[in-house]
C-alpha cells in the first residue's frame, strides 16, 4: 500500500498481539475518502492469510437508529462460521442460536451473549474483528463494544475500527443511562488511533504514472497532490477524469490539472451530509463560487438558506475538514473539491451566482479585486459601478504588464457600458491588443475611429493607434489610404490648426515610408516645435518628418540626429504609443552611426515593453536591436536578439509583420558573419519561409540576400538581388541612401564577373553618397571596397584611410574586415611587420565580433607570415561555436531536437550534430547536465564548423 507505512505497522503489531494471545484494538480516523475502509478491507486479507478468523461489519447513516445492527451482523457471521452438525457445533452457539432463545432484554444481556459466542470462536483461532464507520454504529452495538474493550485483554482478539472525522451529527445529543455508550467513549477506549493523511507526492506520482502508463514528470504529480492534498478518494477520481477527458501524457499541464473537478466528487459530499442540512448542495457551490466566504451570512445570501443553520453546517464542515477557516474566511481545504462542485454546477447557474456575488460584495465595499474576479465570470449585472469596476482593474493590470487580464477586463466592461463609453472603451481594447494581436487590434481601432465622429483628442488618438497598428501588420499602403482619408476630412471641417499640423505629419511619414514623399525636410528646432504644437505627438512627427527625410535621402546627418533625438526626448504615456515612429527614430541613430545611443535607447524601450507586456512591441525593439547590434560588430547579441524577435507573432501564421521582416533580415547578416551559412540560408533563402514581406524591408531583404549569395560563390545571382535592391531604393526615392550599401558589394560582384569598369564606378559613388551623408562607417566601409578594387600601393593608402576612419566609428566588425584587408596588402608590400600588427589587431577585434569565420581566415594568414598565433580552445564552454552554443542553451531549457530545429531554422540533424559536438567539447554525455556548463559562462567563438567561400581582395563583403 502507498505511503501507508506507519498504518500497516500498527495493524501488524495488533494482529501480532492477536495471535500472541493478548488482545489488541486499533482505531484508525480520517476524514472522507482518506482509505479507512481500503485500509480495513486490506488488514481482512492480511489476516485471513495468516490464519485468522476474520469477521467484519459496517455501520450504515441510514440504520443508525435501528437496534442491534453492528451487534446482528457479527453474531450471524460468527454463526455462519459454525453451520454444520450438531455435534461440532460449541455449545455456547448452540445457546445463543436456538430457537426458544428469546431477543435480549436488555443491552447488557446481548453484550454478554455475544461475548461467549465470540470467546468460544476465538479458543479454535486467533480473530480480527473488523467495524468499519464506527460512527454510524447504533447505540446497542456501541455498548456491546465498550463490553468487549474492557474485557480484550488475554483474548485472541485484534479489534479494528475506523471513524470519520467529525463523528457528532449536528443536533446529537450524547446518549444518557446505564444502557447506552457514546462513539466518543467507545473511541476512547481504543489501545491505539492513527489519524490517517493524505497520500505522499511520491504515491500520487506512481498512481499518476500508473493510469497513463508512462512515467510522469515530478511536477505533474505535486500539481496532482496540490489539488487534491493526497487524499485518495480525490486522486482515484481525478485519475478518472484525466481518463475521460482524452489527454495524453504530452499534453498534461499543471494548470490542466488544477482546473479539473469531478460531478461524482460534489455528490459524494453532499450526500455525506444532506441528511443533517438538506441546502448543504447550495451552501458549498456558494463557497466554491466565491472561492472564499467571508461570513456564513454571505453564504446564506446568495444560497437562499437560514443564516443560523449556515453558520452551524460551515462550522460541521470546517471540523469534518471538508473546509478550513483561515481570517479571509472559508475555503475548500482541497482545491479539487471546488473545482467539483464548479463541475457540477450548470453554467448559467454560476453565471448568476457570479453576478450576486459582485453585485453583495459591492454593496458590502470590498476590495476592487474580489469584486472583478465575480464580474468577469458573470451574466452583465446592468450596473454603473460595474463597468467603472472593470475599467479600473483594466488600468492596474495594464500598471502591472497583465495584458491578458487587462484585455479580459475591457472585453467584460464592454458589456456593461453604455453608448457614450463605448468609444473609450473600444479604444483602449485596440490599445491593450496592438501589443499581442494586430489581426484583432485593426478591425477593433477601425470601429472605434467609426464611433468617434468628432474632431478631436479622442478622435487623433484612435486613429494614431489604428495607422500604427496596420503599418506594423505591413500594409503601408492601407495605412496611407486611411490617413488621407482623415487628413482630406479635417481640412474640408477647418479643424484646429495642430491637428491638422500632427496628422499631416503623419501623412508625410507614411508616404515617406511608402516611396511617395515629395515634402522636402525643413529644419526645426525645439523652440520651434514648441510654437507650432503643445501635444507631444505632434510636435514628435513634426520631428520626424525631417530626420527621416535626411536619412533616406543621404543628406544633412547631423541635422537628422539632432532631430530624432528631439522626437525621442518627447514623453509617452505608455510604450505602444508611438512605437513605431520612435523605434524608426532610434534607427536614424543607428544608421547615422551613434551606434551606442541607438543600442540604449533600444534597449531601454525594451526593457519598458517587457515591464507592460507589451509582447509586439517588445518583438519590434528586439528586432531593431538586431540592426543595432550587428551595426556595433555584436554578432551574437543581433543574432540572439532577432530569434526572439521572431518567435512573437501578433498576425496569422504564415504572414511576415514588420518585426518578423526586420529581425529576419539582421539574423541572416549575423549568422553569415559567424560563419553559420546552413542556417543563414535557411533565414534568408529558404522558398518556406513568408512570401510577402512588407515592401518597407523588401531592399534590406535583397540587400542581405545578395550578400549570402556571394558567399556562398553565387556571383550572378548575388548581383542580381543587389541590383534588385538599387532598383526599390530608387523606386522609393532613396537612391542616395547609404542605410544598404548595395553599390560596394554589387562592385565586388561586378569585380569577380570581370566587369572592372562598372565595379569601379559603383564603388567611387558609394563613397560619394557615403561622404555626403558623413557617417563615419559608411565612408570607411566606401573606402575599404574602393580598396579592394585597386592594386598596390593604392590599395594599401585606401585601407590604411579607412582603418583610421573606422577606428573611431564603433563599428567593430567593418574594422576587423579593413585590418584584415590592410594587413594582406602590407603582406603584398612585404611589409610584414606592420602585417602581422595589422593582422593581429584584425583578429582581436573579429574574436570579440564572434566573426568567426573571418577569424580562421586571419589566424591563416598570420601563420603565413611566419607568426605563432595562439590556439583556440578545444574543449570547455569557450571552445563551443555560437551555433553549437544556441543549440546547447536551448536543449538545457528543456526544448526538444525538433524544437529546437523549428526555432533556430536548421533541420533535426543538424541540431543533433551541434549537441554531439557540444557534449564532446564539455565532456558530458546527455543535456541533463548541460545546464551548470554553459549557462554562466558566454564564451569567445573558436572556429566555425563551415568556413566562408575562399576570400580574395574582391570577394570580402562591404557590410
Amino acid at each position: 500500500m502507498l505511503s501507508r507505512d506507519g498504518e500497516v505497522s500498527a495493524l501488524e503489531e495488533a494482529l501480532a498481539a492477536a495471535a500472541g494471545g493478548m488482545g489488541a484494538s486499533l482505531l484508525m480516523e480520517g476524514g472522507i475518502g482518506s482509505g479507512k475502509s481500503y485500509l480495513a478491507r486490506a488488514a481482512l486479507r492480511t489476516a485471513r492469510a495468516r490464519g485468522f478468523e476474520v469477521v467484519s461489519a459496517r455501520a450504515r447513516q441510514a440504520e443508525r437508529t435501528l437496534p442491534y445492527g453492528v451487534w446482528h451482523q457479527v453474531r450471524d457471521q460468527l454463526l455462519g462460521a459454525h453451520e454444520g452438525p450438531e455435534k461440532n457445533r460449541p455449545p455456547e452457539s448452540s445457546a445463543v442460536t436456538s430457537a426458544a432463545t428469546p431477543e435480549p432484554a436488555t443491552p447488557e444481556a446481548a453484550a454478554a451473549r455475544l461475548h461467549r459466542l465470540l470467546t468460544a470462536h476465538a479458543t479454535r483461532k486467533p480473530l480480527l474483528l473488523v467495524v468499519d464507520d464506527l460512527q454510524w454504529t447504533d447505540a446497542r452495538s456501541l455498548h456491546w463494544l465498550g463490553h468487549l474493550m474492557a474485557r480484550l485483554e488475554g483474548l485472541p482478539v485484534a479489534l479494528l475500527g475506523t471513524l470519520a472525522r467529525d463523528h457528532t451529527e449536528p443536533g446529537d445529543e450524547e446518549p444518557q443511562g446505564p444502557d447506552t455508550t457514546s462513539v466518543a467513549g467507545v473511541a476512547a477506549e481504543f489501545h491505539r488511533r492513527v489519524v490517517l493523511r493524505g497520500l505522499n507526492v511520491d504515491a500520487v506520482g506512481y498512481l499518476l504514472s500508473s493510469s497513463f502508463g508512462v512515467p510522469m514528470d515530478t511536477g505533474l504529480a505535486r500539481a496532482c497532490h496540490a489539488s487534491t492534498g493526497g487524499n485518495p478518494l480525490l486522486v482515484q477520481a481525478l485519475l478518472r477524469e484525466l481518463q475521460r477527458s482524452g489527454v495524453g501524457p504530452g499534453e498534461l499541464s499543471a494548470e490542466r490539472i488544477a482546473e479539473l473537478g469531478s460531478a461524482e466528487v460534489a455528490e459524494t459530499f453532499v450526500a455525506r451530509f444532506e441528511s443533517w442540512f438538506p441546502g448543504i448542495g447550495r451552501a458549498l457551490g456558494t463557497v466554491a463560487i466565491l472561492s472564499r466566504a467571508h461570513s456564513a451570512e454571505l453564504v446564506a445570501e446568495l444560497a437562499g438558506l437560514d443564516p443560523g443553520e449556515t453558520a452551524d453546517a460551515l462550522h460541521t464542515l470546517v471540523r469534518s475538514g471538508v473546509l478550513e477557516a483561515t481570517e479571509e474566511g472559508v475555503t475548500f481545504s482541497r482545491p479539487m473539491v471546488r473545482t467539483s462542485f464548479l463541475a457540477a454546477m450548470p453554467p448559467s447557474e454560476r453565471a448568476r451566482l457570479h453576478a450576486e456575488a459582485a453585485k453583495a460584495l459591492h454593496a458590502a465595499a470590498a476590495p476592487r479585486e474580489e469584486i472583478t474576479a465575480h464580474l468577469l465570470r458573470s451574466d452583465p449585472v446592468c450596473a454603473p459601478w460595474a463597468c467603472q469596476i472593470l475599467v479600473d482593474a483594466a488600468d492596474a493590470a495594464l500598471a502591472a504588464g497583465a495584458l491578458k487580464e487587462a484585455r479580459a477586463c475591457l472585453e467584460r466592461g464592454m458589456e456593461e457600458c453604455g453608448a457614450e463609453r463605448e468609444p473609450e472603451l473600444l479604444r483602449r481594447l485596440g490599445h491593450v491588443e496592438l501589443a499581442d494581436d494586430l489581426d484583432a487590434a485593426v478591425p477593433r481601432l477601425r470601429c472605434t475611429l467609426d464611433l468617434i465622429p468628432q474632431v478631436g483628442d479622442r478622435r487623433s488618438a484612435a486613429l494614431a493607434d489604428l495607422v500604427q497598428a496596420v503599418v506594423l501588420t505591413g500594409d503601408i499602403p492601407e495605412a496611407l489610404r486611411i490617413m488621407e482619408t482623415e487628413v482630406a476630412a479635417l481640412e474640408r471641417q477647418d479643424a484646429e490648426k495642430e491637428l491638422r499640423t500632427g496628422t499631416r505629419a503623419l501623412l508625410e511619414l507614411l508616404r515617406l515610408m511608402d516611396g511617395r514623399s515629395t515634402r522636402p525636410g525643413p529644419s526645426a528646432s525645439r523652440a520651434a516645435l514648441a510654437e507650432v504644437a503643445r501635444t507631444p505627438w505632434v510636435r514628435r512627427a513634426e520631428a520626424a518628418v525631417p530626420a527621416l527625410h535626411a536619412q533616406w535621402r543621404g543628406r544633412r546627418r547631423e541635422e537628422a540626429v539632432s532631430l530624432a533625438r528631439l522626437a525621442l526626448s518627447e514623453p509617452v504615456g505608455t510604450v505602444n504609443e508611438d512605437a513605431a515612429l520612435r523605434i524608426a527614430l532610434l534607427l536614424v541613430l543607428a544608421r547615422a552611426g551613434e551606434h551606442e545611443e541607438a543600442r540604449e535607447t533600444c534597449r531601454a524601450l525594451l526593457a519598458q515593453a517587457t515591464a507592460e507586456g507589451s509582447h509586439t512591441v517588445a518583438a519590434l525593439a528586439r528586432a531593431a536591436l538586431a540592426e543595432c547590434a550587428f551595426r556595433m560588430g555584436r554578432l551574437q547579441e543581433s543574432a540572439e536578439a532577432a530569434y526572439e524577435a521572431l518567435e512573437h507573432n501578433p498576425v496569422v501564421p504564415g504572414r511576415e509583420w514588420l518585426g518578423s521582416a526586420h529581425a529576419r533580415c539582421w539574423l541572416g547578416a549575423a549568422l553569415l558573419e559567424s560563419g553559420d551559412l546552413e542556417q543563414a540560408q535557411r533565414v534568408l533563402l529558404d522558398d518556406g519561409l513568408p512570401s510577402c514581406p512588407p515592401g518597407i524591408t523588401l531592399p534590406g531583404l535583397l540587400f542581405h540576400r545578395g550578400r549570402l549569395h556571394l558567399a556562398v560563390g553565387h556571383a550572378r545571382a548575388g548581383l542580381a538581388d543587389l541590383e534588385e535592391c538599387g532598383r526599390q531604393l530608387r523606386l522609393r526615392g532613396w537612391a542616395d541612401s547609404v542605410v544598404y550599401p548595395w553599390r560596394s558589394e554589387a562592385a565586388l560582384a561586378h569585380s569577380r564577373l570581370g566587369n572592372v569598369a562598372t565595379a569601379d564606378r559603383l564603388a567611387r559613388e558609394e563613397l560619394d553618397l557615403a561622404r555626403a551623408w558623413g557617417a563615419p562607417h559608411a565612408v570607411g566601409a566606401a573606402l575599404r571596397a574602393l580598396g579592394l578594387l585597386a592594386g598596390g600601393d593604392r590599395r594599401v593608402t585606401l585601407l590604411a584611410e579607412a582603418a583610421a576612419i573606422l577606428r573611431e566609428s564603433g563599428a567593430a566588425l567593418t574594422e576587423a574586415l579593413t585590418l584584415g584587408d590592410l594587413g594582406r596588402a602590407s603582406m603584398r608590400t612585404r611589409k610584414v611587420r606592420k602585417a602581422r600588427e595589422q593582422l593581429r589587431a584584425a583578429m582581436a577585434l573579429a574574436e570579440k565580433c564572434g566573426a568567426t569565420a573571418l577569424v580562421r581566415e586571419l589566424r591563416q594568414d598570420l601563420i603565413e607570415t611566419g607568426a605563432r598565433p595562439r590556439r583556440d580552445r578545444e574543449t570547455g564552454p569557450a571552445s563551443l561555436t555560437p551555433a553549437e552554443r544556441r543549440t546547447a542553451l536551448l536543449a538545457a531549457g528543456g526544448l526538444t531536437n525538433q524544437e529546437i530545429a523549428n526555432r533556430l531554422y536548421v533541420t533535426r540533424r543538424t541540431v543533433e550534430i551541434h549537441l554531439s559536438r557540444a557534449y564532446r567539447k564539455l565532456s558530458i554525455s546527455d543535456r541533463r547536465e548541460l545546464n551548470g556548463m554553459i549557462q554562466d559562462d558566454p564564451p569567445a567563438p573558436p572556429p566555425p564548423a563551415q568556413r566562408r567561400a575562399p576570400a580574395t581582395a574582391s570577394t570580402r563583403s562591404c557590410a
